[in-house]
């Protein structure tokens, strides 16, 4: 991280030992807990400080060009933001209308799950609302961030595209690509009973009709697209 920050200054914030944690919970392993609780002390030490914003990195990633300017301007983020996300997933997202940012990019809200937690930026807002919204984990980090509904959390992300960080083990093995030691592996797969599969379908039942309702909001009142985020 040293080499890709080059001459940016930053803060080393050592992260918890998932192994020091005794157990996990029903939702999540003693090592998706360890990385949420990362991230939520680096959220209260900057509640601690004057700082309107922070830069938020994880270990394993590699940064373009265009991720220093964006550091290095001020007053670009949005107002009402909560958060900026800076990398990618490559996964399918849903974004609202582009806006400029520095250095040639583009940003604009998030209002679908993007995974990763490797690289966001944080404004004090922000930093408050995740605090409440994790008081009780039951998602990890990068869903708790970046979650399936944002607007149902009271949460305003933005993307900022094409990213600027990409995780280590998201590039092609040829260019280098591996997987840190520091990753998240999955935790067992348990079997549950019938009692809680049929809540579980219940549920997800439920969920599936209120993202039918979302989906159809965003498209007709927001107009949305649908696009997989690159990388710069």
């Amino acid at each position: 991280m040293c080499e890709e920050l080059g001459d940016i200054g930053f803060e080393r914030v050592a992260a918890v030992d998932g192994a020091t944690i005794p157990e996990g919970t029903k939702s999540l392993t003693r090592f998706e807990l360890a990385c949420l609780a990362s991230h939520q002390q680096i959220w209260r030490h900057m509640l601690d400080g004057p700082d309107p914003q922070v830069c938020v990195l994880e270990d394993d990633l590699y940064l373009s060009r265009g991720f220093g300017e964006l550091l290095r301007e001020a007053g670009w983020i949005p107002p009402d933001a909560h958060a900026v996300k800076l990398d990618t997933y490559f996964q399918k997202v849903i974004l609202g209308e582009a806006r400029k940012a520095p250095g040639g990019l583009a940003m604009a809200r998030l209002y679908s799950r993007h995974e990763s937690s490797a690289a966001y930026i944080l404004t004090r807002e922000g930093a408050k609302r995740y605090l409440e919204l994790t008081a009780k984990p039951t998602l990890p980090a990068d869903y708790a961030l970046f979650p399936k509904n944002p607007r149902r959390f009271g949460l305003v992300v933005y993307q900022i595209t094409p990213a600027v960080a990409l995780q280590d083990h998201l590039r092609a093995a040829d260019e280098g690509g591996k997987i840190f030691a520091t990753a998240v592996r999955p935790g067992p797969k348990t079997r549950r009973s019938l009692s809680r599969r049929l809540s579980r379908e219940s549920a997800r039942l439920v969920e599936h009709l209120s993202d039918l309702r979302e989906t159809a909001y965003l498209k007709g009142a927001v107009r949305t697209r649908s696009t997989v985020v690159g990388v710069e």
